[in-house]
């Protein structure tokens, strides 16, 4: 039956997807008995090397190994309604590069609660409990749970260990997961003596259940399972409770997918890995585990393949065949598990602000204790759009709820444009430093300024005789330097005077402003930072290393994106880091470690070297010149932008060779013609700003893309500029 099933969904999709090979291994839930095992579609066909055993062979098996992550948090303390958040995330990953995982769908979906995170197979989520929990301890309940393999050091992995990336067995996969359906319990026949290593599984699921001799006397039969118990009842159940719950993961798969059964609950996960060389479902009833590998034993790439579409069908179908006339059993849940209501967003008690709630499955004694604070009611003025004051006006002051969220997920927020309070204090209503008679307004209170600063307020007391400004190292300055002369002049919300930082050392310092008028003097202070010490950044990835063997090339096809990674750091307080490509803008971050994506594509520049004359065109606002020059003998087109008073000038210098030709822009980026060959060198920088202003440009990076089968592309010619990232899309 397994192997029927296997073999007609494979003839099915083989053609479509390139999968020609399956393995399917059935267990017994309750007996751990291995009651079919298909190790290849056929053993005789050498075209999918049908002798190898694929239910043995170790593979990736992508998402399918994510319980085992979950499982280790929720025995350190994590629960299902934990809040993780699922945004563009650099993990730490010494010695290499800072590892940024990508979600199946390419999207981020923000905040997301664990269970949400497991039955949706949220890549991004999954990899921050394992950097949370440790991978070293993710090994050992993989190693306790009966997983044999991922022996190497665990410095030789990386996060994305719990995205699959380790070799595993099927049949250990299906015995692993049969602890989830026992409650946590291994069941099975004692691993020999001289074959048991500590930390690993003490017991093997039953391959032989009679052994007789020659006269047919009975040598050995099996009768009962041993039983040892490796994680918590209630952790073994939680993973359960998630992995069979369907209305949680049809944000992922659909109401309809191939990982439910029709008549009864069952618990699947499955896995996918890179290019699509592996598709994995594995799951279980209270009655059977059923485990499904599809790929191509020689680890060629199948096509648009996941495992809910390659494996999923297959285990849905033997499992549907293997209970058909059975009765209905439920998971059985051990005592010691608890519900509570929680903030649906959070995972925290809900408050009054809470836009929604949720019941969610706790061990007890896991249940939060702290309140939402995610969801916050802020009291908005609504003349000023700014924070309410005691001053405003009650039937004008809006109580707003906004969600802020942890500052990993500026980016998000900001792309998702969500909304979010406004940072200063109404100044309609009541005294501000506005009507203020004397104050500071500018810059603000421990703001990091730099260079020429000017300082705007107000000096317009009563009977005001002179005003004059002064600044002083630290919080109380031991002498005062004048800044600029006295001034005999009342200022109202306007320059009062500019401080030259350039000769001051960073650090924080006290503006003093003080006015005399006949009734006295008066003084108004203001704490400001100076910095003027650009940030340090340079890329990491790609690697920027001037030798050419450093550089990477890229493959249309196989690699899909450029994960851009920059360091910066300030000697203060960094604002963001811009990175671009070839001098155009790709996008900012304010998230550190600093990452962006640049989906890969093959730009094809182009640009017309057959102008006869210079072209100018002009709408008013932008005059565009192009024309082509010959300098040392080589044709040069040239474009010159003028707008606003900015010119901008880009060189495009054309080399012709016996084999082709080679475009190069005054930017860095190329492209190269040379026979069949065809290739596109981009340069990438990042210009790294801090919070006072400063900025500093990265040393370059250059990056190669390529075709995946190296045809030759001819460039078209058009009386046209490098394309930029805006038109193109």
């Amino acid at each position: 039956m397994a192997e029927t099933a296997a073999r007609e969904h494979i003839a099915g999709i083989a053609e479509k997807h390139n999968a020609h090979n399956a393995a399917v291994v059935i267990l017994d839930a309750k007996r751990a008995e291995i009651l079919a095992m298909v190790g290849s579609l056929d053993y005789e066909d050498d075209n999918i090397d049908g002798q190898i055993n694929m239910a043995l062979r170790p593979r990736q098996p992508g998402s399918s190994f994510k319980p085992f992550t979950y499982a280790t948090g929720f025995m350190q303390g994590y629960t299902p309604a934990t809040m993780l958040m699922d945004v563009r995330t650099s993990f730490p990953n010494d010695p290499h590069p800072p590892y940024v995982p990508e979600n199946y769908m390419r999207t981020f979906t923000g905040p997301v609660l664990a269970r949400d995170a497991l039955a949706r197979s949220l890549n991004v989520p999954a990899v921050a409990m394992m950097h949370k929990v440790g991978l070293s301890s993710v090994l050992d309940t993989a190693h306790a749970m009966g997983i044999s393999t991922l022996r190497n050091p665990v410095s030789e992995y990386g996060l994305s260990l719990t995205l699959g990336g380790g070799e595993v067995r099927l049949l250990d996969m299906a015995y692993a997961f049969s602890l989830f359906d026992n409650n946590g319990q291994m069941r099975g026949i004692p691993v020999p003596v001289e074959r048991q290593e500590p930390g690993f599984r003490k017991l093997d699921p039953v391959a032989i259940l009679r052994v007789t001799g020659p006269d047919g006397q009975l040598l050995y039969e099996y009768e009962q399972p041993f039983r040892q118990q490796v994680i918590q009842p209630q952790v073994a159940y939680l993973i359960t409770d998630i992995l069979s719950d369907n209305q949680a993961r049809i944000a992922a798969f659909g109401p309809d997918n191939a990982l439910e059964l029709e008549d009864r609950p069952a618990a699947a996960k499955t896995g996918s890995t890179n290019n699509f060389r592996d598709g994995w479902t594995v799951g279980y009833t209270p009655q059977y585990v059923v485990g499904v590998w599809v790929g191509n034993a020689d680890n060629e790439e199948m096509v648009n393949a996941p495992g809910a579409r390659t494996a999923a069908p297959i285990w849905q179908r033997v499992m549907t065949e293997l209970h058909r006339g059975l009765p209905v059993e439920p998971f059985a849940r051990p005592e010691g598990l608890v519900t509570a209501v929680v903030d649906g967003e959070s995972g925290k008690l809900p408050t009054d602000a809470s836009p929604w709630r949720k019941q969610e499955l706790f061990v007890e004694g896991t249940v939060p204790t702290e309140s939402d604070d995610i969801h916050r009611i802020y009291r908005i003025c609504r003349a000023s759009g700014k924070l309410a004051t005691i001053d405003c006006p009650p039937n004008d002051v809006d109580e707003v709820v906004f969600s802020i969220y942890p500052p990993d997920a500026a980016d998000w927020v900001r792309e998702k444009e969500i909304p979010q309070p406004p940072t200063e204090y109404c100044d309609l209503h009541g005294a501000s430093l506005t009507s203020a008679g004397l104050s500071i307004t500018s810059p603000k209170l421990f703001q990091g300024v730099g260079g020429i600063v000017p300082v705007e307020g107000n000096a317009r007391v009563g009977g005001q005789q002179r005003y004059w400004l002064q600044v002083g190292e630290g919080m109380d300055p031991a002498q005062w330097i004048p800044v600029g002369p006295e001034h005999g002049h009342s200022v109202a919300n306007g320059v009062l005077e500019y401080l030259d930082t350039t000769g001051l050392a960073d650090g924080l310092y006290t503006l003093k402003l003080s006015a005399m008028s006949g009734t006295g003097l008066r003084e108004f202070t203001m704490a400001v930072r100076l910095d003027n010490t650009p940030p340090e950044v340079a890329v990491i990835n790609p690697n920027p290393d001037p030798d050419e063997t450093e550089q990477i090339t890229y493959i249309m096809g196989k690699d899909e994106w450029i994960n851009i990674q920059v360091s910066a750091v300030d000697n203060q307080v960094m604002d963001r880091v811009e990175f671009y490509m070839n001098d155009e803008l790709l996008g900012s971050s304010t998230v550190a470690p600093y990452t962006l994506r640049w989906t890969l594509e093959l730009l094809r520049p182009s640009v017309s070297f057959d102008l006869p004359a210079p072209i100018v065109e002009s709408d008013g606002e932008r005059t565009v010149r192009r024309e082509v020059l010959r300098e040392d003998d080589q044709l040069v087109y040239r474009e010159t932008i003028e707008q606003g008073g900015l010119i901008t000038v880009t060189d495009v210098v054309k080399l012709t060779h016996a084999s082709g030709y080679t475009l190069t822009w005054s930017t860095g980026q190329q492209v190269i013609q040379y026979g069949d060959e065809y290739t596109e060198t981009h340069v990438i920088y990042a210009i790294a700003y801090d919070a006072a202003g400063n900025e500093t440009k990265s040393e370059l990076a250059i990056a190669h893309v390529i075709p995946r089968e190296r045809d030759k592309l001819e460039i078209p010619e058009a009386a046209m500029p490098t394309p930029t990232r805006e038109e193109e899309e």
